[in-house]
């Protein structure tokens, strides 16, 4: 057996790429890489068990040249006795319509279209020719840009159907009825030099097709590939394999710090629609690695999407939360991210409030009963014999009838507001008291305050002045208590 084939099939094994069985889409351009792909894995069918099917797509970039090499596989499929797929789409004019680079508009066009043909005859897998060059020049373009393990890890041999989708941007995809639904992206040749694929194409008679896109070099990949990698050969002339090693030390080493996520995961994170809140001391436990890999997880859970961060966003999000409460950025996707206390951080939707919260600027209080103010909260005012209970609950009060003067109001914070809280030394600004409480600061505008025309009564929930609170002595004593409302009954709320 040819050499090449016998590496073929060893690296198809080691990675477990295929079952005998259901067939694999090869994706066919008629270049050079993937002519060599469709032999070997013609020549490996018994050995495998393959069943194969040709697609190709012509993506009229190159007008009649292109439309000539989509003629060149359908004949090529005939003449090999093997079905195929072969389609045209007008990617310029995509590209235009979607204001997309056209390089991406062809990618994305590319994989939907393979996706879509893998999934109509129920295939196990999708084909693809990236051999070992392309892998060097994969990390080599990644390492320019500036990237961590998971950049430099390349293109791997296998990659799951969700993965790949999302790699590629594709989105949802129609709901092809297939006895495999959800097939493989796989890479065969991804450790055979471009070297071996060419010599395996003159020794086996094959006429491949060049697309002259290849040899621009206004593309950063084909300066790659034509100019830095032979440059590189003469300090190593092993460089290739190098690198694939390299992305092969990357992959598993960013395998390892998932796997440490998902252990950390359940303690740190939880999620609801549209967003996650991460709790502040699981996060300050984390080392740095695991801390840029959760800012991307909750990213990508919560936009659901292709949009991507960058290390640059990455970074200013964990000193965002370094700095503390208060914090806020908006990130790819126009997802908004905004700190709290402890380190403590939202990613998505805003949490629903959960405090009381006025509807209005200042609502007054009846001298007994209950006024609704908006939100599923009310407050209760009620009058109650002496003596004045020893302890009040949280969302309650008790103060001294007498000591009020005029009626009572319901109303939001004011600048300058003051408060000489029980226990306490002194008039403090209700902005300490709030930041005192941890209240979030969305809630602060709006939580409400009982007072007089004169002063502060109570801040609710929190502190109350000093000078009106009920003790042994007072005879009229009156109730002040906020609560949830549901169907026009009061809660309990602690």
């Amino acid at each position: 057996m040819n050499s090449l084939l016998t590496d073929v099939r060893d690296f198809i094994t080691a990675h477990r790429m295929i079952v005998p069985g259901a067939p694999v889409v090869v994706a066919v351009s008629g270049g050079p890489d993937s002519l060599c792909l469709l032999h070997a894995l013609a020549q490996l069918r018994d050995d495998l068990g393959l069943t194969l099917h040709i697609a190709h797509l012509d993506h009229m970039i190159r007008g009649a040249e292109s439309a000539a090499e989509a003629m060149f596989v359908a004949e090529l499929a005939r003449a090999w006795g093997l079905p195929s797929t072969v389609e045209a789409t007008d990617v310029p004019d995509l590209a235009r319509a979607q204001r997309a680079n056209l390089h991406a508009a062809a990618r994305a066009a590319r994989y939907s279209f393979l996706a879509r043909v893998a999934r109509s005859i129920g295939a196990q897998a999708v084909a693809v020719a990236h051999h070992a060059g392309d892998q060097a020049e994969t990390v080599l373009l990644h390492l320019l840009r500036g990237a961590g393990p998971e950049g430099l890890s390349g293109m791997r041999p296998v990659a799951d159907f969700g993965f790949w989708i999302d790699d590629f941007g594709l989105g949802e995809l129609p709901n092809l009825k297939s006895k495999i639904a959800n097939p493989k992206l796989i890479r065969p040749l991804l450790a055979t030099p471009r070297e071996s694929i060419e010599r395996y194409c003159a020794e086996n008679g094959l006429d491949p097709r060049h697309d002259p896109s290849n040899f621009d070099l206004s593309a950063t990949r084909n300066r790659i590939r034509h100019d830095l990698l032979p440059r590189l050969i003469e300090y190593n002339p092993h460089i290739i394999a190098a690198l694939g090693r390299t992305a092969d030390i990357c992959a598993e080493e960013h395998a390892f710090v998932l796997a440490a996520l998902d252990q950390a995961w359940p303690q740190l994170a939880r999620s609801r629609a549209g967003a996650i809140d991460v709790d502040g001391a699981a996060w300050h436990t984390l080392p740095i690695a695991l801390q840029r890999a959760a800012i991307r997880r909750a990213h990508t859970q919560v936009l659901a999407g292709n949009a991507t961060l960058g290390l640059e966003h990455v970074e200013q999000v964990r000193a965002l939360i370094e700095r503390g409460v208060g914090g806020r950025i908006t990130l790819p996707g126009d997802i908004t991210l905004t700190v709290g206390y402890s380190g403590a951080w939202t990613i998505g939707a805003a949490p629903t409030p959960a405090g009381p919260q006025l509807q209005s600027d200042a609502l007054a209080l009846p001298p007994a009963g209950r006024v609704s103010i908006g939100a599923g909260w009310a407050i209760e005012v009620i009058a109650v014999p002496p003596p004045v209970p020893r302890r009040a609950e949280a969302w309650e009060v008790y103060l001294d009838g007498a000591a009020i003067e005029g009626p009572l109001v319901a109303r939001r914070r004011r600048l300058g507001d003051r408060l000489r809280p029980a226990g306490g030394r002194g008039s403090r600004r209700l902005q300490d008291l709030f930041v005192d409480a941890r209240v979030p600061q969305a809630l602060r505008d709006a939580w409400p305050v009982i007072a007089t025309s004169a002063a502060i009564v109570w801040v609710a929930g929190l502190r109350a002045a000093a000078s009106y609170l009920a003790t042994p002595e007072s005879q009229t004593i009156i109730k002040i208590r906020i609560v949830r409302v549901t169907d026009g009954r009061p809660t309990t709320d602690d």
